[in-house]
């Protein structure tokens, strides 16, 4: 087995590595196009471009690994299938699940790599990039002047309309800010063209200005000559600007003076996390507080001998008629500018609380999402490989398309769930996980079918209508003997062979040895012709046993019952899930809004209708074997399965199977 094992991971890991170089490659190009903007233009080194990329190639292994993983997990597998590989594996006893053994332990081995590559690596590539951006952009060369736009070169605020000539030289239509010491602009150049003679390498910039004007205010201590906003007006045909570039081209790059929250690792976004939030109640308690004490209302307290006796004053239903006229219009002005400011108060503040809890949802989804990715991998990996058992079919075609689409659900999922955690329309950990929580039934789904053969959906849509159909009036149906085949011979032969209480037993426990209910006829009748009847068998408890029966009475009505709660129960997660962030994310008119609500609230209530049936008659399989569920048992499938259900599903049908396996 090691062999098949090392053949295995060594076909997997020879394909994980060149989708894994290919995608990191395009998204590198796709960095490359995104930031072409900062790195062009400013005279850079090879050196400085290579040290952008290796800091920014780190941030995008979240991304390009689990598509890696997707994408080489359907097409190693779907080549296996493609070539029999899997067949001639399942013909000498190896089942999907022993195949994948190997790749399991490489895939969970990965995932915990990949939580520890985003919890140090990612934080400080993070880092170096973004002080390297900010330093980049401090750094222009003498002839990066933009056209159309205010460029801050020096001392000056320079804007040209045009740019032309061999070097991008000659200038048109310039407008010049010269900053003084004050950081005030009182000097403005206009002309209509200019000329750059400087060499672009050099650290003085010399420009020549033709045909403009040059405007100064005129600074003075007089108040009244200040009044008169005074200005210097002087024409021009030429004039010469040489401006100094040393202290702009002096910047280090190297320097590390920036830190944000994608910086840090998860202790340090706990504490964070942890001192803001601590920040942001203080702040909302404050406020709560200092809203209170600017209302007016004063608490007095019982002993007090400053109080205005009741009897003093007029009983009244409106204040304002204790008030003279002069003074109700004034009590009304200082009202409503009191109100005015409160909500201008009011508005404020609530934007500041906005942004920090903006700040504390940003801390914790950044936290959630160094272990989300980890799983997600892991999870990938049981959806990309069994689905390429399913799909049999190998190479870059089908499959690549597969796991794009797949990869793309997942991606757009994650991000509707962020972007709507960030306001804190949905929890920060359900935004974060919500993407790697839709996929993992998904895993479960492909793994089941991909196990036992079957294909990726093997049902239509009136099959399962068919199946969900209520069968609550279905009665006892009357067996009637048929004529008797060559099997009934068969049977006859079998069961004259057999003593008395062995035919006893098949009549009482037929269906734990597989026999039909024509089996059970055939075995009844050579009872009585033993002098055996049936009278005498349901005397001595051998006509039927009510307690398998009963057991699997309630097996099938429990499977009927979860199957119809499992199909209302995926609309209803879906739509519970989607309606906020779509409704975050996009303007959706109101009678979809409505629409979709009134959906979702059908299907739940109809989902726990079955949902509790089901539980009822779990419980019944219980007292059919003489068990007894426990209250904390009922109350914790309760509590799992209403957010949790397709995990209660799978449980307590594989437990069902097993109970009845006992009676067998």
């Amino acid at each position: 087995m090691k062999i098949l094992d090392r053949y295995i991971l060594k076909s997997y890991l020879l394909t994980f590595l060149t989708v894994f170089v290919i995608f990191m490659f395009i998204f590198i190009l796709q960095t490359v196009w995104l930031f072409i903007g900062e790195l062009a233009g400013k005279g850079l080194d090879v050196g400085i471009i290579f040290k952008f990329l290796l800091y920014t190639a780190p941030k995008l292994i979240p991304l390009v690994l689990p598509l890696s993983i997707l994408v080489s997990s359907i097409m190693t597998f779907g080549r296996f299938a493609e070539s029999y590989e899997f067949a001639a594996m399942k013909s000498t006893g190896i089942s999907l699940q022993r195949a994948m053994r190997s790749l399991i332990v490489f895939i969970v081995l990965l995932g915990i790599g990949t939580f520890f590559f985003n919890n140090n690596v990612i934080p400080w590539s993070e880092f170096k990039q973004y002080n390297l951006r900010k330093n980049l952009a401090k750094k222009k060369p003498a002839l990066a002047i933009g056209e159309g736009v205010f460029n801050d070169i020096g001392n000056i605020n320079i804007k040209v309309d045009r740019k032309h000539g061999d070097n991008d030289q000659l200038l048109e239509k310039v407008i010049i800010h010269e900053k003084s010491n004050d950081k005030k602009n009182r000097v403005v150049l206009k002309s209509k063209s200019g000329e750059l003679k400087s060499s672009p390498d050099s650290d003085i910039l010399q420009m020549v200005l033709f045909d403009g004007n040059r405007y100064e205010d005129v600074k003075s201590t007089d108040p009244k000559e200040i009044l008169r906003m005074q200005h210097a007006k002087v024409s021009f045909e030429k004039y010469t600007m040489n401006i100094d570039l040393r202290e702009m081209n002096k910047v280090d790059l190297d320097a590390t003076d920036y830190n944000t929250y994608k910086m840090l690792s998860v202790r340090q976004l706990i504490d964070s996390t942890a001192s803001d939030q601590h920040k942001y109640d203080q702040a909302k308690i404050g406020f709560g507080n200092n809203m209170y004490k600017r209302t007016g209302v004063i608490i007095v307290e019982k002993d007090s001998t400053n109080r205005v006796p009741l009897d003093s004053i007029k009983t009244t239903d409106n204040i304002l008629d204790l008030l003279s006229l002069k003074n109700k219009k004034r009590a009304l002005d200082v009202s409503i500018t009191s109100i005015k400011g409160r909500r201008t108060t009011l508005e404020n503040n609530e934007n500041r609380f906005k942004r920090m809890e903006k700040k504390i949802n940003h801390h914790k989804i950044f936290m959630h999402d160094k272990f989300a990715v980890a799983i997600a991998c892991i999870i990938l990996f049981f959806v990309g490989a069994p689905l390429g058992a399913i799909i049999r079919k190998g190479g870059i075609g089908l499959p690549m398309v597969i796991a794009i689409c797949l990869f793309l659900a997942y991606h757009f999922i994650g991000i509707f769930g962020k972007n709507s955690a960030e306001d804190g329309s949905i929890p920060p950990w359900l935004g974060t996980w919500l993407s790697t929580m839709i996929m993992f039934p998904l895993s479960i789904y492909f793994t089941r079918r991909a196990t036992s053969d079957q294909g990726l959906f093997s049902f239509s849509l009136k099959e399962l209508f068919v199946k969900l159909k209520d069968e609550d009036e279905e009665g006892e149906k009357e067996v009637q003997l048929a004529e008797i085949t060559e099997a009934d011979r068969q049977s006859t032969q079998k069961f004259n062979a057999l003593s008395d209480p062995q035919l006893m037993d098949v009549v009482k426990n037929y269906r734990q040895y597989n026999y039909s209910e024509g089996e059970r006829s055939l075995a009844i009748n050579l009872l009585e012709d033993r002098g055996i009847s049936q009278r005498r068998l349901k005397v001595l408890g051998f006509f039927e046993n009510k307690k398998y029966n009963n057991a699997k009475e309630a097996q099938d009505t429990f499977k009927k019952n979860s199957k119809k709660a499992f199909f209302y129960y995926i609309p209803t997660i879906i739509i519970g899930l989607a309606l906020p962030i779509l409704n975050n994310n996009i303007e959706m008119p109101i009678w979809i809004f409505i629409s979709l609500l009134i959906i979702s609230i059908l299907c739940s209530l109809v989902y726990m209708y079955y949902f509790i049936k089901s539980l009822f008659n779990y419980q019944s399989i219980h007292d059919a074997l003489n068990e007894k569920l426990s209250g904390g048992s009922i109350l914790g499938l309760i509590l799992i399965g209403i957010p949790l259900y397709f995990l209660i599903y799978f449980y307590t049908l594989q437990n069902t199977k097993e109970k009845m396996k006992q009676l067998n």
